[in-house]
């Protein structure tokens, strides 16, 4: 029933389908990746969020009133973002930050980094996706000498390695 769009001058804004009209402002600054967005139940509410191409920030948005809940800052820019319902954590990569090689981990709950994930030091981790049921994420090292790495999605061990030459979406 509603339609996110962002400019480039720091603006979003939501539309109501239904009603065919603009009912919100956002404030998004940078260029968010609305497109990577994800949304989850939190404090019996839904909430939205995206990483941003351009700053190092998750921007956390409460889908009731459209308000800003929390800027989450990253080391650096991010492009992809992922979770599933059956695991505690959004997995969200610094694509395009210095600290590419690093995943940010955030506890949907406590809207933290709760934890990181390296799986090759120096090269790009990316591309989160996980299984049906929510058990694995399945993270890509996007790299001509790359891999699919799977993880426990509630240890963040590692449990394989799939060689591979810059893996992108599993689907």
């Amino acid at each position: 029933a509603y339609l996110i769009g962002a400019a480039r001058e720091g603006q979003g804004q939501v539309v109501n389908l239904d009603i065919g009209r603009k009912i919100a402002d956002l404030p998004l600054s940078g260029m968010p990746h609305l497109g990577s967005g994800i949304t989850w139940q939190w404090q019996g509410r839904t909430v939205l969020a995206t990483p941003n191409l351009k700053h190092g920030v998750v921007t956390v948005i409460d889908m009731q009133d459209w308000q800003v809940v929390k800027q989450i800052k990253t080391p650096g820019p991010g492009f992809f973002m992922r979770s599933h319902e059956n695991t505690r954590y959004a997995w969200t990569d610094v694509f395009n930050g210095e600290v590419k090689d690093t995943l940010q981990l955030i506890d949907k709950q406590t809207l933290e980094i709760a934890a990181r994930v390296t799986p090759s030091p120096g090269k790009t981790a990316a591309h989160v996706e996980f299984t049906r049921d929510g058990r694995y994420a399945l993270v890509s090292v996007w790299d001509s000498d790359g891999a699919l790495v799977v993880y426990d999605a509630a240890t963040l061990r590692e449990v394989k390695r799939l060689p591979m030459n810059k893996p992108s979406g599993k689907y």
